[in-house]
C-alpha cells in the first residue's frame, strides 16, 4: 500500500511539474511555441513505439523472475537491436535534411531527433525495471526524465528573459533524459557483463521476437498516432495556436494515463504474467477486476480535479483560452476516463499472450481517431478534438469487452 502512494506520489509531482511547464510556456512563450513543443512531443512519443518493433513486447514478458546471465544477454540483444534501429533512423533524418528542398529549423530537428532515440532507449530501459518488479526504481527514473528538469528551466526563465524560449525547454528535457540514463546504467551495473560480452549475439532470438511481435508493434504504433493525430490535423485546419491549446490539455490527459500506470498498473500486470504461467485462474481474475475498479475510481477523482482547475488557473495567468475551451477539456477527460476503465482488460489479454485482438484493436482505433478527427474539425472547429476523443475511446472499450468476452479465464 504504502509502496502504491509513493509511486502515485511520484506521478502527481511530475503531473503537478508538467502543469507548471505548460502554464509556464502558456504565459512566457505564447500559443505557438507551446503549440512547437507539442508537436515536438508528438513526434516523440509516436516513435518510442515505432522504434524497435516492439521487441520489448516480448522482451518484458521474457524477462520476469530471469536470473542475471539470461536477464543481462536478453538486454543486451534487445539494446543491440534497438540501436540499429537508431542508427536508420539517423540515416533517415540526414537523408530528408540532405535531399528536402523545405526550410529546416536545424536546432529544433537535432533536438526532436535526440529525444526520439534517447526517450526509446529510456523507455525500454524502465520497462526492463517494471518486469523485474522494480516498480519503484522505474518510477524514479522516470520522474527524472519527465519531471525534475522543469524545476530549473522555469526558474532560469523567471529570473531572465533570455531563456523563455522552445528551445531551452527542449535542452533540459534532453538533459533530464541523459541523466535518467547515467543512473540506470548504474543500476545495472553488477550484472555478469563479462560474461555477457564473451556471448554471441543472438540473432535467432532477436528476429524471432521481432517477427512475433511485429503485429504488436503495428498497432502500437496505431494507438499511439491514434493519441497523437488531432495535434497535426490541429496543426493542418487551426494553426500552430490551436496546437498549443491541444497540447496544454494533452499533456495532462497523458499525465492521468502515465499515473496510473505507475500507481496502479505497474503493479498488477507482472503479477497476471506469473498467475498465468502458473495457471492459477481466480486470482488472475480477482486482480483485473481490483485493478478495473482503482482505475475508474482514481481516474474520475483526478479528471474531475483537472477540470476545475485548469479553467481557473487559465484565468489566473491571462490565458483565457484555456478556459474558453474547457467543454473541449472535459470532453477528453471523459474520453481517458473510459480508456481507463478497460485498461486491465488490455493487461489480462497481454499477460494471456492474446496477441492478435490487440494489435487489430489498435490499428482500428488509430483509423476510427482520424477519421473522426478529419471529418468533425472542418464542421464543428477545436472542440472535434473532444467529441473524436471521445468516439474513439467508445470504440476501444467496446472492443476490449468485446474481445475479452471469449476469455473463458474471465467468464
Amino acid at each position: 500500500m504504502y509502496l502504491k502512494l509513493f509511486n502515485t506520489g511520484l506521478r502527481l509531482a511530475s503531473l503537478v511539474m508538467k502543469l507548471g511547464l505548460v502554464l509556464y510556456m502558456g504565459k512566457y512563450l505564447g500559443l505557438a511555441d507551446l503549440g512547437t513543443y507539442g508537436l515536438v512531443a508528438a513526434f516523440v512519443t509516436i516513435s518510442i513505439p515505432l522504434l524497435g518493433f516492439r521487441l520489448d513486447y516480448v522482451v518484458s514478458r521474457e524477462v520476469v523472475d530471469l536470473p542475471p546471465l539470461p536477464l543481462a544477454l536478453k538486454m543486451r540483444d534487445q539494446a543491440v537491436f534497438y540501436g540499429l534501429n537508431y542508427v536508420g533512423l539517423v540515416l533517415i533524418f540526414l537523408g530528408f535534411m540532405i535531399y528536402s528542398h523545405e526550410g529546416w529549423n536545424i536546432h529544433l530537428a537535432f533536438f526532436t531527433l535526440s529525444l526520439c532515440v534517447l526517450e526509446s532507449l529510456a523507455t525500454i530501459t524502465t520497462s526492463n525495471l517494471i518486469s523485474l518488479k522494480r516498480q519503484i526504481l522505474a518510477n524514479i527514473l522516470f520522474f527524472i526524465r519527465a519531471a525534475l528538469w522543469v524545476i530549473p528551466v522555469v526558474l532560469l526563465g523567471l529570473l531572465n528573459p533570455e531563456f523563455r524560449t522552445a528551445e531551452m525547454v527542449l535542452s533540459f528535457w534532453l538533459g533530464g533524459v541523459i541523466l535518467s540514463l547515467i543512473i540506470n546504467a548504474y543500476i545495472w551495473r553488477n550484472l555478469p557483463w563479462k560474461d555477457v560480452f564473451q556471448t554471441r549475439i543472438d540473432w535467432p532470438w532477436i528476429f524471432k521476437g521481432a517477427k512475433s511481435s511485429i503485429y504488436i508493434w503495428i498497432g502500437a504504433v496505431g494507438a499511439t498516432a491514434a493519441a497523437n493525430i488531432d495535434r497535426f490535423v490541429v496543426e493542418y485546419y487551426l494553426g500552430r495556436e490551436f496546437v498549443g491549446i491541444a497540447s496544454f490539455y494533452g499533456s495532462f490527459i497523458f499525465a492521468i494515463a502515465a499515473l496510473l500506470g505507475s500507481g496502479i498498473f505497474a503493479f498488477g500486470y507482472p503479477q497476471l504474467i506469473s498467475l498465468h504461467r502458473e495457471g492459477k485462474t481466480d486470482e488472475f481474475k480477482k486482480i483485473v477486476w481490483t485493478m478495473t475498479y482503482q482505475s475508474a475510481i482514481s481516474a474520475a477523482v483526478i479528471s474531475v480535479c483537472i477540470g476545475t482547475a485548469i479553467p481557473y488557473l487559465g484565468h489566473m495567468f491571462d490565458r483565457p483560452e484555456f478556459a474558453e475551451h474547457a467543454p473541449t477539456l472535459w470532453l477528453m477527460l471523459l474520453a481517458i476516463w473510459l480508456k481507463s476503465v478497460t485498461e486491465s482488460l488490455y493487461l489480462a489479454m497481454y499477460a494471456r499472450h492474446q496477441d492478435t485482438p490487440i494489435w487489430l484493436g489498435n490499428i482500428l482505433l488509430l483509423f476510427v481517431a482520424f477519421l473522426a478527427t478529419y471529418l468533425l474539425i472542418p464542421h464543428l472547429g477545436f472542440i472535434a478534438i473532444g467529441y473524436s476523443a471521445v468516439i474513439a475511446s467508445l470504440f476501444l472499450c467496446i472492443w476490449r469487452i468485446f474481445s475479452i468476452r471469449h476469455c473463458k479465464t474471465l467468464q
